[in-house]
Parts: C-alpha cells; structure tokens; sequence
C-alpha cells in the first residue's frame, strides 16, 4: 500500500467509524440526547466513567492482540476491522467525554 492508497483507506475507515458510531450511539442510548449516557451508567457501580470507556477499550484491544498472536478470530461476525473502528469510535467517544468536562 503507498500513501495514496492508506490515506483512501483511512478515509473511508473514518467515514464508517462515523455511520457505525450514530447508529451504535442510538442503540446504546435509547434517543438519549447525552452520547456518553451508557458509559456514566457504570457510575452507579462506583467506577468512573472514564475507567468505563478504558475497560470497553482494553476489550477491544485484548481482541485485537488475539488475532496478532493466532491469526483469526473465533467470532466470524466482527471482523478486526471491526473490532478497530469500534476502538477508534470508543477513542473518539472518550475525547469529547473529556472534552465535555473542561
């Protein structure tokens, strides 16, 4: 891959974190009008909301090293492309938590 052909993956990589974050984000928070609803409501466990978006990240991440050290995924239905636009989404998400706290 050169870098005209990475910047085009990047770019609908995005573009799909983008559509699968909107329509997750509406799942996630039944309508809520607040993004971060379903990561606060680990706060009622007394964990930070923070630690929640972290714990969901390291899943993915856990994931991911699976598939480095084997080669394949055992759940055929997400892909590792998948499992890195959820990262990625999650990364996003916990960047405009943190930035709704300033």
């Amino acid at each position: 891959m050169n870098k005209k052909e990475y910047f085009e993956f990047a770019e609908k990589f995005y573009t799909d974190c983008i559509e699968i974050s909107k329509k997750k984000n509406a799942d996630y928070t039944g309508g809520d009008d607040n993004p971060f609803s379903n990561f606060e409501s680990v706060e009622v466990l007394g964990i930070k909301t923070e630690v929640g978006f972290l714990t969901r990240m390291f899943d993915k991440i856990k994931r991911v090293s699976s598939f480095v050290e084997n080669g394949e995924l055992q759940v055929k239905d997400e892909s590792v492309i998948d499992t890195l636009q959820d990262l990625a989404n999650y990364s996003c998400l916990l960047a405009g938590y943190l930035k709704s706290k300033q």
